[in-house]
């Protein structure tokens, strides 16, 4: 078993992003108290290919998508709502520049060949004070080990 996991590797690769703040929790399928971060998975459908045979095989490009989360103070105060949503859209362009670069992430099992948000960022969970502001993100990978 490897040391990490693809979602791991993500998330260690998102850390070295300037807009996420060092020294703030950040979990994976968990987003702790306010003031936190969170790299959570998200249902992907496997692509399958017919083979000459007959037989269903996974094709060799598959995607996987996760979101990445952070939990916000919110409120009446439109500065501080646009500053949330500003903080998104750096680690968005960000992610956008790494895919540019080709700097990608280790993956087990393959080799990443891109990495793009698919939604951009937005609040989807208000409360009186805080908020889980949050966007998509797709990663796509060359299978080099089967499943």
């Amino acid at each position: 078993m490897p040391d990490t996991n693809n979602t791991g590797a993500l998330r260690t690769w998102l850390r070295r992003c300037p807009a996420i703040q060092r020294g703030r929790a950040f979990g994976v399928d968990y987003l702790a108290e306010n003031g936190s971060y969170s790299l959570d998975a998200t249902p992907t459908a496997l692509k399958y290919r017919e083979n000459i045979l007959g037989e269903m095989v996974l094709r060799d490009t598959q995607d996987q998508n996760f979101v990445f989360a952070s939990r916000e103070p919110y409120g009446d105060a439109f500065q501080q709502n646009l500053d949330n949503l500003g903080v998104m859209q750096d680690v968005a362009a960000w992610i956008i520049d790494r895919n540019n670069a080709r700097d990608f992430p280790d993956w087990d099992g393959g080799e990443v060949v891109g990495i793009v948000p698919t939604i951009s960022g937005y609040p989807i969970a208000m409360g009186s004070a805080f908020a889980r502001y949050q966007i998509q993100i797709k990663v796509t990978y060359r299978v080099t080990e089967r499943m």
